[in-house]
């Protein structure tokens, strides 16, 4: 990956990422994922970031309610995401090498980080999507 060491997260992170605020529902965040097709979402007051919520810490919460029971089900997804979402999660910085940025990808086995500048906050998300992406234009490209 020679040709690599010059790129920075901020070449191919997702800039003002879609977020979720922590008073919004597991139902309200699901929907945001889906309609987006999107796995992860930034849990952010305005460009404070405060965790991460991701499409599998949905699925396994609504697991655990009853699926037949239509009571217990819309009670899980009027649940706030601030109950369900990761605090404090892995962050990295636009000016972070890219290759860091893979390694944290498959060393965590996660599929996304937020990226935070000291200054302004959340900035954006890096994804292994838009690692894929970047790899297949220097791909095409080669």
């Amino acid at each position: 990956m020679g040709g690599y060491n010059w790129m920075k997260v901020v070449d191919v992170m997702t800039k003002n990422p879609l977020i979720v605020t922590p008073m919004e529902t597991i139902g309200q965040a699901d929907e945001l994922l889906t309609e987006n097709r999107i796995r992860q979402l930034p849990v952010a007051d305005g460009s404070a970031l405060l965790g991460i919520i991701t499409d599998r810490d949905i699925r396994s919460f609504l697991a655990g309610s009853s699926l037949l029971d239509p009571e217990e089900r819309a009670k899980a997804l009027a649940t706030k995401v601030r109950d369900v979402m990761t605090t404090e999660p892995l962050t990295l910085a636009p000016d972070d090498d890219l290759q860091d940025a893979v390694e944290l990808l498959i060393e965590e086995k996660i599929g996304g980080v937020p990226v935070v500048d000291e200054a302004e906050g959340l900035v954006g998300i890096v994804t292994y999507v838009d690692l894929l992406r970047c790899f297949l234009i220097r791909l095409q490209e080669g």
